[in-house]
């Protein structure tokens, strides 16, 4: 059996060392480092198998959804497998509302603190283009976003991977990463019904970066400061991974997952 995880930067194995990972250029060299001090390396040694570390930095939910059926529909992920899905935030997807290739920021934290970010994210040769575009993100964000569209996406994508992992007899756990997938879900939009919940740690309740809030300590972050709960570029060190690695396993064993 062979551990198979997918997910952002939190599941690379980001923040590992920060300092460390300055020194390093190549981007294979920083990758191979990441994953040596990820919770998917660690969880892999606490479940005696082998692992394969799909987690790319910046990765959007959407991206990491069809990464996981291609892999299946090529048979790089079988029944003999056990996947690992700790989604990112939703926000990084493309939206078919915006033009081709546009999507809106990196987190929600980063959209509250940082908006300019989403606002002036575009630059084209065509200054009347851009001032207009300029103009429609701020009504965007001031006027039109609305969270509930990606609550009916997210059910969907959840829905359709597990119902594709039981076509195919593939052992699998979903969790979120630093943003719940689902923020105050509307009852007609509900179909929460159809999510197999044992399979979904804390579904509905916290992230990890909630669990590792809770835990109150410095030493378990990339960026050890007074602002580590709000800081909206956070991942977890060496430390904080282990912690998680250790939590998913709690979760797998006493939910008899594989």
């Amino acid at each position: 059996m062979t551990l198979q995880a997918y997910g952002d930067s939190w599941t690379e194995g980001q923040g590992s060392d920060y300092e460390h990972e300055l020194s390093l250029t190549d981007r294979e060299d920083k990758k191979v480092f990441r994953n040596e001090h990820s919770w998917v390396k660690s969880l892999s040694n606490k479940l005696g198998i082998c692992h394969v570390n799909h987690g790319i930095s910046g990765n959007a939910n959407n991206k990491i959804f069809n990464a996981i059926v291609n892999d299946i529909k090529n048979g790089r992920v079988t029944s003999n497998d056990f996947v690992v899905i700790m989604w990112s935030s939703s926000l990084r997807d493309n939206v078919p509302f915006l033009p081709d290739g546009e999507w809106i920021t990196w987190s929600v934290k980063h959209l509250l603190n940082e908006p300019h970010k989403f606002i002036n994210s575009h630059a084209t040769e065509n200054e009347s283009y851009d001032d207009f575009f300029t103009k429609y993100k701020e009504l965007f964000i001031c006027e039109m976003f609305n969270q509930n569209y990606y609550n009916i996406v997210n059910q969907n994508y959840i829905i359709f991977l597990q119902k594709l992992f039981n076509h195919y007899n593939i052992k699998y756990m979903m969790c979120d990463s630093f943003e719940s997938m689902l923020v105050n879900l509307n009852k007609k939009d509900d179909i929460t019904h159809l999510i197999d919940t044992s399979k979904y740690w804390s579904f509905g309740k916290k992230t990890f970066r909630d669990f590792l809030n809770d835990t109150n300590r410095l030493d378990v972050w990339e960026f050890q400061d007074e602002d580590f709960m709000i800081r909206p570029t956070q991942h977890p060190n060496k430390e904080g991974y282990l912690l998680m690695a250790k939590e998913l396993y709690n979760f797998i064993d006493k939910n008899n997952l594989i």
